[in-house]
């Protein structure tokens, strides 16, 4: 699969391989009635882009709240263009919504994926006005390895600094199925291709990094998730809680890694339900 010009990715799982293919065929459903711009570049690479959709009345002066969302595929697979399908369940509270592509493993590995995240949540933050969305309205989420880099920036608010970003630029983190611990059971080929041998994991797991935090957590996973998954999320809630800031966890019955992102695009399932009450400060 290629999407936008981008090189091919290896070949997935035979689970991830559907799961993307749903995602490309819903995206382009949801395009086709939902107002786009495609391919807007945040940084001079050519992952470094972001779709943004629109609603469709709301003028430019709305000052809309806007979510960040982040792809999964353990930080070696995956494309913006698999969650265009969300948008229209978001964009109709009204909001705006952006889908980010951020550069891969093992082509490049950490930190490039996390330096994009934040270059296009800067982006947001000095460009949303100009769409109808609110720079004091930036929520942040991603589903599985995007869900790691989404709570990753989230609890570093000194890495905005060097962006002009003010340190609560993020108003809450909505990470799902998300990989909070790298010194857990992560598959070591995808683990390896990420974390540069010098790195300590821990420097780059959330989990290490939640004293202080002031950021409110909305974490999602699924009863049938992978199971270091469903673990680590359990963990995150209970660490979270020990610092500041409202922590809920969401744990859906019978859903299973790949269900919990397709969820985001149901507009009658809890998950989005208890997000959309999050963006509009009804939780």
């Amino acid at each position: 699969m290629a999407l936008n010009n981008l090189p091919p990715q290896p070949p997935m799982s035979s689970e991830a391989e559907a799961y993307a293919a749903w995602c490309v065929a819903q995206t382009a459903q949801a395009q086709a009635r939902t107002r786009h711009i495609l391919d807007i570049s945040y940084g001079p690479g050519d992952w470094q882009k972001l779709d943004l959709y629109l609603p469709d009345t709301a003028p430019a002066s709305a000052m809309l709240p806007t979510l960040l969302f982040m792809h999964g595929g353990y930080w070696t697979h995956g494309y913006k263009d698999w969650l265009g399908f969300m948008a229209p369940a978001f964009v109709s509270l009204p909001a705006l919504f952006m889908s980010v592509d951020y550069r891969l493993a093992p082509a490049s590995p950490y930190p490039a994926a996390l330096d994009d995240c934040l270059s296009a949540l800067a982006w947001a933050y000095h460009n949303v006005t100009a769409y109808g969305g609110d720079p004091q309205q930036l929520f942040v989420g991603g589903h599985s390895a995007g869900g790691h880099l989404a709570a990753l920036m989230a609890l570093q608010p000194a890495l905005f600094i060097d962006r002009e970003l003010p340190v609560d630029v993020i108003t809450a983190c909505f990470p799902v199925s998300g990989v909070y611990d790298l010194e857990g059971d992560i598959p070591q080929d995808r683990l390896q291709a990420f974390l540069p041998s010098h790195i300590n994991p821990v420097k780059v797991s959330p989990v290490h990094h939640v004293a202080g935090n002031q950021t409110p957590f909305l974490l999602a996973v699924g009863e049938r998730d992978f199971p270091v998954l469903y673990e680590q999320a359990h963990t995150m809630a209970a660490a979270l809680r020990q610092a500041s800031g409202p922590v809920e966890l969401l744990e859906i019955p019978g859903a299973d890694h790949f269900q919990m992102s397709q969820y985001g695009g149901d507009p009658a399932h809890i998950w989005v339900q208890r997000v959309q009450a999050w963006m509009t400060g009804d939780r």
